[in-house]
């Protein structure tokens, strides 16, 4: 990286959180396994959280849909479990925790799967034995998952009523299509053997 800090000192290149995310995957056993997508959600968890102000009127605009479905006084548990990941996406913004949170909550999900917890109905773990040695190689890697400061990821597009309350409509550039063209650009465009399929490249 060091070459792209002299040529372009302004360049932020950070780690594109799925890529990072594959990387782990590549200790485990099988992908097929019952336990591989609560093990991705967890490891996403670790890394991300939801902005607390979008999700609290989420959750005021889903509360307020039970009490007009005479639903009375529904509890925070009644008001989470209607909440789908399409509607979060759709409502909330998510920001990366900090690199020691993540750090931390990385290793603990790790060891949730990696004992008894990891194993489905047959015995069989999740894990291969390396999943240790890929956690060490990647721990460097986590201070680079970071959201680049100052840089606007979520556009609002417009807003949505919910149990009469007014929600914000966002669209994110993490992950998206034109993120992943202009990878492909920078790649042409930046002579020499140089591969950034694997990076968010954020120009300031």
């Amino acid at each position: 990286m060091d070459i792209f800090r002299t040529a372009w000192p302004d360049l932020v290149v950070q780690l594109d959180v799925w890529h990072f995310m594959r990387r782990l995957a590549v200790g485990v056993t099988t992908d097929t396994h019952r336990l591989y997508a609560a093990f991705m959600g967890q490891l996403s968890a670790a890394i991300f959280c939801w902005d607390k102000s979008d999700l609290n009127l989420l959750n005021e605009a889903k509360r307020q849909q039970l009490i007009q479905a005479n639903i009375t006084d529904p509890s925070d548990s009644d008001v989470s479990v209607r909440l789908d990941r399409k509607e979060l996406s759709l409502h909330c913004r998510r920001m990366t925790r900090s690199t020691e949170v993540i750090g931390e909550r990385i290793q603990a999900v790790l060891e949730l799967f990696g004992g008894d917890s990891g194993r489905d109905t047959m015995g069989v773990s999740l894990f291969h034995e390396r999943i240790w040695e890929l956690w060490k190689q990647q721990q460097k890697h986590v201070e680079c998952l970071q959201d680049p400061k100052g840089v606007q990821l979520y556009t609002q597009t417009g807003t949505l009523k919910k149990g009469g309350v007014v929600l914000p409509v966002y669209r994110c550039a993490r992950g998206s299509t034109s993120l992943e063209s202009f990878h492909l650009h920078l790649q042409r465009f930046i002579p020499g053997k140089i591969y950034l399929c694997s990076f968010l490249c954020v120009l300031i």
